[in-house]
């Protein structure tokens, strides 16, 4: 089951205004609650300082019973009236029933019947937004606000009409329907009950079970006046007439009787939960206004800073593509593979394992005597299978035998004439060069 906390107000609140207390004064008021949870879900009786019991609320569903004597539980009669326009019109209905301005009470609805009568709790704004405030000032975030008389225990599915009297020393609760009830001192509990049966009409009650918790029944009633006349009451009206004494604490008691689907929460509209939760918020509103803002400008900046490293990194990758296509051509560039492939072009160049022979050394060695030559232009350079095949221009047929002996005795290669012709004036030449071996070789 979740977890509940039912708080009973502190009896030291009432009759003192808010100026009267300081804060550290309201958190060490002492107070009485009972925590409802999976190992205790018949519920446990504590009592401590409300900073206690706030302690103890973490994680809870908060419900806080506030005396009836201080709540108005009325009834208006709006049969064709619903929704939005029956909470508008409400507090104008009741207004014989009241006695103070109706814009100086706050009004909370609860169920509408077949005949069309609402049930209405009637509180003054000052007391709801006291009680709010010294909660809150110790924190406690009350999820309901209501009556004490709901505690008293109410079976709907019952036959019949049944009320119901808890009496706690000289306090009395009575209710009388699922959302009707009142509390009185239990020395007028005669004329209280006459009154309510007066004004029943078809609510008339067919039994009344009287329970008393803290002092025993019997020492309230035995002999006295008060019983004499509850029961002739009840003898003269046929209604059956119960007593049972509880052993729980009427905090207890309360807690076990309560049921939030049957009570008027007063927590409706400005004193709504999420008015409440707004009012905290109300404050930092220019502070969530400003934050919400930057995030949003810097969510932009990271979606434009995104779209153009994305639209660079393309470019970069074509750039990449297209450099490699000429440096490689006929290679095909899978992306993820420039590294792989640039290692097997540079080893294509080292001459495959045989460092002599490598494409770097040839031309290294040979470039040095054709930069030395005069009258010496390079056609064409190829270089396959461990061999130089360069492709030349010569003055003369005497410029060729020189240049092929300087790489013979010079550069230590062996030269090869694959072809020579005279054309114009110049000698077109081919060459073979490739490292002398170890024999030596021309």
């Amino acid at each position: 089951m979740r977890k509940q906390l039912v708080l009973q107000l502190p009896e030291q609140w009432f009759g003192v205004d808010d100026n009267g207390l300081e804060a550290t004064s309201i958190g060490e008021t002492l107070a009485s609650w009972v925590l409802c949870d999976a190992d205790r879900p018949a519920g446990a009786l504590f009592h401590g300082s409300l900073k206690d019991a706030a302690i103890q609320a973490a994680g809870a569903r908060v419900i806080v019973l506030v005396p009836a004597e201080r709540v108005l539980l009325a009834q208006a009669d709006l049969p064709a009236i619903k929704g939005n326009k029956l909470a508008k019109a409400i507090p104008y209905a009741l207004e014989e029933q009241l006695v103070d301005d109706v814009e100086d009470l706050h009004v909370a609805i609860g169920y509408q019947d077949e005949q069309g009568k609402v049930s209405n709790a009637v509180v003054s704004r000052d007391s709801i937004e006291s009680w709010l405030s010294r909660l809150t000032t110790v924190g406690l975030h009350p999820d309901i606000m209501s009556p004490e008389v709901f505690g008293v225990q109410w079976d709907k599915d019952a036959e019949g009409t049944q009320w119901s009297l808890v009496i706690n020393g000289t306090h009395a609760l009575m209710r009388t329907g699922a959302q009707t009830g009142l509390a009185f001192e239990t020395e007028n509990m005669g004329a209280v009950f006459q009154a309510c049966l007066d004004n029943s009409g078809e609510s008339f009650p067919s039994s009344l079970t009287v329970v008393g918790c803290g002092e025993e029944l019997d020492d309230l009633f035995e002999g006295s006046a008060i019983q004499n006349k509850l029961t002739a009451l009840c003898a003269e009206q046929s209604i059956e007439l119960f007593f049972r004494q509880s052993d729980e604490d009427c905090s207890v008691l309360l807690a076990q009787g309560f049921d939030e689907r049957a009570a008027i929460n007063l927590l409706q509209g400005a004193y709504s939960r999420k008015e409440q939760v707004g009012k905290m918020l109300r404050p930092w509103r220019t502070a969530l206004i400003l934050c919400v803002v930057w995030l949003v400008l810097q969510v932009g900046n990271f979606i434009a800073d995104y779209s153009r490293l994305s639209s660079l990194a393309d470019e970069q990758r074509a750039e990449i593509q297209s450099i490699f296509e000429k440096a490689l051509p006929g290679s095909r560039l899978v992306p993820g593979s420039e590294k792989e492939l640039m290692a097997r072009a540079l080893e294509k160049l080292r001459g495959g394992g045989d460092g002599n022979n490598s494409l770097l050394i040839l031309l290294a060695q040979a470039g040095k005597i054709f930069k030395e030559t005069n009258d010496v232009s390079l056609r064409s350079v190829r270089y396959k299978g461990g061999k130089l095949d360069v492709g030349l221009n010569l003055s003369d047929l005497q410029a060729l035998d020189k240049l092929k002996q300087r790489l013979k005795d010079e550069a230590r290669l062996s030269v090869e004439i694959i072809s020579a012709s005279s054309r114009n004036g110049k000698v077109e030449s081919r060459l073979s060069i490739k490292a002398m071996s170890s024999g030596g070789g021309s």
